[in-house]
């Protein structure tokens, strides 16, 4: 698939240029930037630590996404081995890999503006923003993107097998699917819907069949019992009015070239993905990710219906589009980049590699996993996701974990509000760890000040935990 991929870009050296230039730029900014950061991603880093050492998900430890993304994680720390930054690299090379297929997508479409399809994707906020931290989702939308390639080229069985790769690396592929599938009923293409359905059905059954033999019913609940339980997250209208205030002048463009477009299929997966983000409870600026490939390629489609009905508007466009993205990009370089970084991750594992008890670590998700993994220390219990929703939806108990782990012995990783000033002490731990066991039982053992301040959250602490 790839030297396919490969020939088939060779032969518009135009193309290839524009489209390597901007892939490159893209990579090298991102590259030069690498940074560990507070986030899920830690918790990923440490759970291809617990599958390479013989651990097994919803058996052994919680997992709310399908098995997929976290193993091909595993085959990325099976080769990067102890250099966990170089994961950091992953979010550049799917994303970079997704470019060009928006670009061999359009030029299939004979859209003679497809050069520009990986410059608005690459370097719009919402990638540039993502790309910053390992999600699943820049791997899922490489896979979904994927599969439309493999459609446009009569490969249905194939486009169903990176459908269901899509899906199984994360859940919210679904409703991309579902659109594409409500397609091709509507168009009456069965044949092809057939192929489809029977590549996506085969490889969900390779993948899933040993956690549906291992841990059946643990994985029912990871997957879809715990999704419905989990509270609802930020607001999403602050969500979508973030996104549109930055994004609005690709997403009226993509929006137009809905209307406009041959390509309905496309249409379909945008429209879908648009009405489920708006009825899930739990929803996330990243998650908005998804929509943006569909976005960059009607947006590209918008510009080929202005250069074929008033062709000087289409390069006023490109124009105007210039001007316009430097806001979103200052925004991000400005800003967003330097959110959320975590400066000093070695300083703090190796005040644990040196702690004098062999005890394991346990703690919040954005730090306690990737201490642990840097200094050499298990988790406790492999309670490696204590992400807050997961105990308020019931899947962990904070009473039974935090009783556990005094009477054992932790040492617990948190970050925590200290304001003496205004006899504020040690606080911000209290969703994943009981604060009355963490009074009576838990001293600090060091602290260290967070370099940038986003919340009010301004150090990270390291407490030895054991009722005596």
């Amino acid at each position: 698939m790839l030297y396919f991929i490969i020939i088939k870009t060779l032969s518009d050296k135009k193309g290839l240029i524009i489209t390597l230039i901007a892939v490159l730029v893209f990579a090298l900014w991102k590259l030069s930037d690498l940074h560990f950061r507070f986030g899920d991603e830690n918790v990923y880093f440490y759970m291809t630590h617990a599958i390479l050492s013989g651990l097994v998900p919803y058996k052994d430890f919680f997992l709310a996404d399908p098995p997929f993304f976290i193993y091909l994680l595993s085959g990325f720390k099976f080769l990067f081995g102890s250099n966990v930054i170089l994961f950091k690299t992953l979010p550049v090379i799917f994303d970079s890999l997704s470019a060009i297929l928006i670009y061999l997508i359009l030029k299939k479409k004979e859209n003679k503006f497809a050069f520009f399809g990986p410059i608005l994707y690459l370097f719009s906020f919402t990638v540039l923003s993502t790309s910053d931290y390992i999600t699943g989702a820049e791997m899922m939308i490489a896979f979904i993107l994927l599969a439309l390639y493999t459609e446009e080229n009569k490969k249905h069985f194939w486009s169903g097998v990176f459908w269901a790769l899509a899906c199984l690396s994360k859940l919210y592929a679904g409703p991309a699917l579902i659109g594409v599938l409500i397609y091709k009923i509507y168009k009456k293409e069965f044949a092809n819907l057939k192929k489809i359905i029977l590549g996506g059905l085969v490889t969900t059954f390779v993948v899933l069949l040993p956690f549906i033999i291992i841990a059946p019913h643990q994985m029912f609940y990871d997957l879809i019992i715990h999704q419905f339980r989990r509270p609802e997250g930020i607001n999403k209208w602050n969500i979508l009015e973030f996104f549109i205030s930055l994004e609005w002048f690709i997403l009226m463009a993509g929006i137009i070239g809905a209307f406009v477009t041959k390509n309905k299929v496309w249409v379909f997966s945008f429209l879908f993905s648009l009405i489920f983000f708006l009825l899930y409870r739990d929803l996330y600026y990243l998650y908005l990710h998804l929509l943006w490939p569909f976005v960059a390629l009607l947006a590209i489609e918008f510009v080929y219906f202005l250069d074929k009905n008033y062709e000087d508007l289409s390069w006023g466009f490109i124009i105007l589009y210039v001007f316009i993205i430097i806001y979103p990009i200052s925004v991000y370089t400005n800003n967003t980049s330097r959110e959320g970084i975590f400066s000093n991750p070695e300083e703090i594992a190796e005040v644990l590699r040196l702690a004098p008890n062999n005890l394991p670590v346990y703690g919040t998700q954005e730090v306690a996993p990737l201490i642990a993994l840097l200094s050499g220390r298990e988790i406790f219990e492999n309670k490696i996701d204590t992400n807050t929703q997961n105990f308020a939806s019931g899947t962990h108990n904070k009473d039974e974990i935090s009783k556990n782990a005094a009477s054992q012995g932790i040492y617990l990783l948190a970050r925590v509000g200290e304001y003496p000033e205004q006899n504020i002490h040690d606080t911000g731990f209290e969703s994943y760890f009981d604060a009355k066991i963490f009074k009576s039982t838990c001293s600090k053992l060091k602290s260290f000040p967070r370099p940038t301040l986003n919340d009010n959250l301004n150090e990270i602490a390291i407490y030895h935990c054991f009722s005596k």
